[in-house]
Parts: structure tokens; C-alpha cells; sequence
């Protein structure tokens, strides 16, 4: 099965989050330096080999998110989304750095939103779809560059600001609803942060409404549990869904809860890999979760990150932090579009 997780703002105001006192904090890269590893369980030496280097491969950005791998190992290439940039970024290792889309925002729209997009995707024909802050919508690119809704309500009422999508093998797919795109806090139209099911005929299904910052979403390899990440400072976790055959989901359980973490940084977007392990932002950098909720490690990072995509062969994570790509090698592979 391919996919991959696309995902979410944890916005500028993960910031407040955190400040919990429970351990010292873990020693963070040194100045000039991209990143380090921290292993907790020997576990992760399975998934990332001990002489594995956290590398920058590209900067100058304002707040990077969303990061999603499109082609092949050779001849591939990273979207990702620069938010208040306005602006979707491609980046391979032959060209660099240029400008896929700009702008993403359009105030023609009328929204009460503000900002570009977030999380991105593909969907199972190879076609980029966006969670569209400012735009509140979820949208795709067509062959000829341009850019339909996919969703923008859900029962007559406009949607708060899409934030992670990842798709199942059926063609449906989940996404999260937080507020971090609204321009007030008056623009909400719904009372609710929600996720949510897109059905391939464009209904809109709510799932759970129980989370106070739904963000970054994935799905294990067997399609049986959907991840979402939590991006609230007052509760630091990530949270389990059992996915049933109509693809509603059960009851949430806490994978894992960091809110007592002296670490910064809130649960944001996050990759999955082929063994069912979670490669998260959260406190700290990228926290790696095992698929019984046990931390692993964390890939500390120069700077926050704010969301993870495995991309080339599946076998390299990237990590979109605030103002710099960032990617580290892997012994397992990831899941992709």
C-alpha cells in the first residue's frame, strides 16, 4: 500500500506550549551544527544506523511545513509549503530550490482566512492536493495547473482551516481541522477542531471532535489505525483511532504523552514508516514512536521542525524546520504516495 502523511501547522504558536519541568531537557545541537540523535531505546539502532548525520540542505525560508515526496528515487523531487511565504517550494538534489506555487492564498475567496498552505499530499493518481490555510479548503492541482475545491464545508458550514491529509487505498481521505488558519477567532464557523473523512464522491464525514488541536495525521501500514497528533501545549499527545470497514474510526486512545516533557515544541505533522513507527515533531525535534506507543529516540534538530517526509528511495526522512530543510538517512523504510 503507498502512502504517506502529509501535515500541520503546529503554527508559530506551538511556542507557548511546553513547560513542563519533569527531566532536564536533552542537550541540543551545538551552534553550526544540523542536528543530533538521542537514543532511549536500542531499538531505534534498527531504524537509524548509529553513524546516521542530521544534514541542512536548504534555508532562507520563514515557516516551512507540509513536506511531500513526488517521482522516483533518481529523478524525484520535495514540495513542501512555506506559510507565510504564501509560496509552495520544490527542491531536488540536481536544481535546488524554486517556486511551485505562488501565490496559494486568494482573497478573492472571501474566506476570513489568511496564510498558504500546509500539509500536502498526493492523491492515488499521482496529483498534489493541498490543505489550504488562508483558503480553508482542501484543493488539487490539475494537469493544466489549475486548482479545484475538494472540500471547503462540512454541513453548509465553511470549514476552520485544513491542516494534514492523508489518503487510504480506497480513494478516501482523512484530514484534520484545527484554527490556525482563521484571521479572528470570529471567522470560525464550526465549535468544534475536527477530523474528518473525504469520500471519493466529495462528502464530508466528521469522525472525532474530541481533540483541542487536531494536526498531523497518518495511518499504519495495514490502513487499521489513524494517528493524529495533538498540537496543544496543555496536552502534548498523539492519539490512536481504530479504523473499522465503513472507515469510521473508534474511541481515541493515547499512543503517547509528552506534556510533562521539559522539551519545546508541540506535536505537529508527522511520517510513518513501513514498520508502523511514527517519526513525529514534537518536543524536542522528531520524536520516533514505536507502534506500541513507546519513544524511541529523538532526532533533535538545529531548528524545531515542524513536520516529516520520507522521500528518494524511502530510506531518507526529510524534516521541514521553520527556516531550513533538514534530512537525515534511514535503515527502514518510509511510506510514500
Amino acid at each position: 500500500m503507498r502512502r504517506r502523511t502529509a501535515i500541520g501547522l503546529g503554527v508559530i504558536l506551538i511556542a507557548a506550549a511546553t513547560t513542563a519541568t519533569m527531566r532536564p531537557a536533552a542537550a541540543q545541537p551545538a551552534a553550526g551544527e544540523a542536528g543530533t540523535i538521542e537514543r532511549l531505546d536500542p531499538r531505534l539502532d534498527d531504524l537509524v544506523a548509529a553513524d546516521a548525520a542530521v544534514e541542512r540542505v536548504a534555508d532562507g525560508f520563514q515557516f516551512i511545513e507540509g513536506p511531500v515526496w513526488v517521482g522516483d528515487a533518481g529523478d524525484g523531487h520535495l514540495l513542501f509549503s512555506d506559510i507565510p511565504a504564501d509560496t509552495v517550494y520544490r527542491w531536488s538534489e540536481a536544481d535546488g530550490t524554486s517556486v511551485f506555487l505562488n501565490p496559494v492564498f486568494l482573497p478573492e475567496l472571501e474566506t476570513g482566512g489568511q496564510g498558504g498552505s500546509n500539509g500536502l499530499t498526493l492523491d492515488l493518481d499521482g496529483r498534489v492536493v493541498l490543505c489550504e490555510h488562508g483558503n480553508r479548503r482542501l484543493a488539487r492541482i490539475e494537469a493544466d495547473g489549475s486548482r479545484i475545491t475538494l472540500a471547503d464545508r462540512y454541513e453548509g458550514r465553511r470549514l476552520n482551516s485544513p491542516n494534514d491529509i492523508v489518503y487510504h487505498s480506497s480513494g478516501a481521505a482523512f484530514f484534520t481541522d484545527p484554527p490556525y488558519g482563521l484571521a479572528s477567532p470570529e471567522a470560525a464557523e464550526l465549535d468544534w477542531n475536527g477530523v474528518y473523512r473525504l469520500d471519493p464522491d466529495g462528502s464530508v464525514h466528521l469522525l472525532a471532535d474530541g481533540q483541542t488541536r487536531p494536526n498531523g495525521i497518518g495511518l499504519s501500514p495495514d490502513e487499521r489505525t489513524l494517528y493524529v497528533a495533538n498540537s496543544d501545549g496543555a496536552a502534548r499527545q498523539w492519539v490512536a483511532y481504530a479504523v473499522d470497514d465503513d472507515l469510521g474510526v473508534g474511541e481515541g486512545r493515547v499512543l503517547l504523552d509528552l506534556t510533562d516533557s521539559a522539551d519545546g515544541g508541540v506535536p505537529d505533522g508527522f511520517a510513518v514508516d513501513t514498520s508502523g513507527n511514527l517519526w513525529a515533531s514534537g518536543p524536542g525535534g522528531i520524536v520516533v514512536i514505536s507502534p506500541e506507543g513507546d519513544h524511541l529516540g529523538t532526532v533533535r534538530v538545529a531548528e524545531q521542525p515542524a513536520n516529516a517526509a520520507f522521500g528518494n528511495d524511502g530510506t531518507t526522512l526529510y524534516m521541514t524546520a521553520r527556516t531550513g530543510l533538514y534530512r537525515v538517512s534511514t535503515r527502514v523504510a518510509g511510506l510514500m504516495p
